[in-house]
């Protein structure tokens, strides 16, 4: 478990299940996740935590509920999503909409940097972005990511349709 000033970033909980697929299942979220189901049903949030459950086993683990850190209530979810190529990483993340521009995922993604560095010893940190999701751009620049160009997609953005992504990066020499 992770924890900041406001967060707790730990493993999915059975409890978690309504609120979840609640939060994701809102198209407004959803748009800007290209890689989970639309609509995401009761079916993908079990199996979600099922599989990060079984991850927070092991010791390191990649993925994480996103908490209230007064009220343990889900909020998101962050994490290092494919593999590990050459000591780089991409890190994903959402919040449920009702916790938009608060600084959550400022505050998150932050953390997540911050472990990814000190307890996974990578080397770089990415992550891509639709092209119109400014408020995802902002908070990747905030955390001290770079934009590093444009990488093609196989499927288009669900919000735009771009076939392409826009892609930041920070190397371990960079960070802090």
């Amino acid at each position: 478990m992770l924890e900041t000033r406001r967060l707790r970033l730990r493993a999915y909980r059975d409890v978690d299940l309504d609120p979840l697929v609640s939060m994701i299942g809102n198209w407004e979220v959803a748009r800007w996740l290209g890689q989970l189901p639309h609509p995401y049903g009761v079916a993908d949030g079990r199996e979600w935590i099922k599989f990060v459950q079984r991850e927070h086993q092991g010791p390191q683990p990649r993925r994480f509920a996103v908490a209230l850190r007064e009220s343990d209530a889900l909020i998101g979810g962050i994490g290092f999503v494919g593999a590990e190529v050459d000591g780089a990483a991409e890190i994903g993340y959402w919040l449920g909409q009702p916790h938009w521009g608060q600084g959550f995922g400022r505050e998150a993604a932050a953390a997540i940097i911050d472990y990814g560095f000190r307890e996974l010893s990578l080397q770089t940190i990415r992550a891509k972005t639709d092209p119109a999701n400014f408020a995802s751009q902002k908070v990747l620049l905030a955390c001290g990511l770079e934009p590093s160009g444009e990488i093609g997609l196989e499927r288009p953005t669900r919000h735009s349709g771009a076939m392409h992504a826009l892609s930041f990066s920070l190397a371990r020499d960079r960070w802090r």
